[in-house]
């Protein structure tokens, strides 16, 4: 098929199967950790507001030494950054897991929390700033929508290893997300093709390093909106699971046909020929993630629900890899890792202000406060598609779908 046939072209370079395997492997890690972390904490200190405070720790250290991280790996070359990360990244993981069965103190455990949040391996940045050196620019649309699906797959299958590693001991869940971070990391950076990567010639020395582009500004505030409607969504589906009194397992379901909702939608969006340039395909696909976040509100019961987010969950690869796709052509240069890493670090944050005003309209209005939540953020995005419509179309020579 024509779609599988762009798929084993951008992975027929030297190195790039070998690149993507280890920096996919390497971000299972993401997928575990959050979890991991509560339920060790938890049977440490019998207390969920002790484990989310834990794990808080550790989503805002990530978030905020992102950007860093990835900056260091644009100054001194990934392999570095990728060797030093991908050996402390263990030892951190492993100290949280020494204090939890010694009884430390919750402040302690949040300390060992925020250095695993510091040293997590700058694998999603690195390997999406490879993928200009692998590939052609025509090429770049179909290998980032190759890296969102696969992401996708992360996000599903790391809480189902942590859940079957749980029922050995909640410590084995903490170990293997750092031992996986480790050997990803570790595996990129002897990759060949990493190590050709060196500090690029005309590297922009402004502080502000990507910020300064008003194109990556204007991808980074809808990513933060968008991570702010997956927040939201994932609170009012716990709800409203709760609501319609079936099982807590049955939540775990419903976001995971969520994300294989954007996993289908990012492999025929990678497999298409389309025209248009990136920059005008941009706005569209950001408005429509927007009304998608409304859907939610409509559902009846679990299945409907089920169905509606299988239906917006299409939407989000697409706009992830011509998100992706802008960011790599509108970077000045020498800071395409650090752009990428501002990219995650603003889809926590948007997850992060999600949760918080779910959290916080649950207690008071039940799950449809959730949806409503989502709703609102879901007309924001909608709003920000429009405010950045400008600074996107100006840049219509960024490398899009051409014919």
């Amino acid at each position: 098929m024509l779609v599988f046939r762009r798929y084993r072209e951008v992975l027929a370079p030297a190195g790039a199967a070998a690149a993507l395997t280890a920096s996919v492997f390497g971000r299972l890690a993401l997928g575990m950790t959050g979890l991991a972390v509560l339920l060790l904490v938890r049977k440490a200190t019998g207390s969920y507001a002790d484990a989310g405070f834990v794990s808080a720790a550790y989503a805002v250290s990530f978030a905020m030494a992102a950007p860093y991280r990835a900056r260091m790996a644009d100054r001194q070359g990934p392999t570095r950054v990728l060797r030093s990360t991908g050996l402390a990244q263990p030892l951190a993981f492993g100290l949280l897991a020494v204090l939890a069965e010694a009884g430390a103190p919750t402040v302690a455990m949040a300390a060992a929390a925020v250095l695993i949040g510091f040293s997590v391996p700058p694998l999603g940045a690195v390997m999406r700033a490879l993928w200009g050196s692998l590939v052609a620019p025509e090429q770049l649309a179909t290998a980032y929508s190759l890296e969102s699906v696969v992401i996708e797959l992360c996000f599903v299958l790391g809480p189902v290893l942590v859940g079957a590693l749980a029922l050995i001991h909640p410590m084995a869940g903490v170990l293997a997300s750092g031992v996986v971070a480790g050997v990803g990391a570790l595996g990129l950076a002897a990759n060949p093709r990493v190590r050709e990567v060196v500090p690029h010639e005309e590297r922009s020395t402004d502080l502000l390093g990507p910020l300064v582009s008003p194109v990556v500004r204007a991808c980074l505030l809808n990513v933060l909106w968008i991570g702010t409607v997956f927040g939201t969504i994932e609170v009012g589906v716990l709800a409203f699971v709760d609501e319609q009194h079936h099982s807590r397992s049955v939540a775990g379901v419903v976001l995971a046909v969520w994300s294989i909702g954007s996993v289908l939608g990012g492999l025929v969006y990678g497999g298409l020929h389309l025209a248009s340039p990136a920059s005008r395909q941009l706005p569209l696909l950001v408005a429509v993630n927007g009304l998608a976040a409304v859907l939610p509100v409509l559902a009846p019961n679990v299945v409907v629900l089920g169905l509606l987010l299988l239906a917006a969950g299409t939407t989000f690869a697409p706009f992830s890899a011509c998100n992706a796709l802008l960011i790599s052509g509108s970077a000045p240069p020498g800071t395409v890792t650090e752009a990428f890493a501002w990219n995650g670090s603003m889809i926590f944050a948007g997850v992060a202000m999600g949760t918080a005003v779910a959290g916080v309209l649950v207690d008071a209005h039940g799950a449809q406060g959730a949806f409503l939540a989502t709703v609102v953020t879901g007309v924001l995005t909608v709003g920000s598609s429009l405010l950045c419509v400008r600074a996107l179309t100006e840049r219509a020579d960024v490398p899009g779908r051409t014919a």
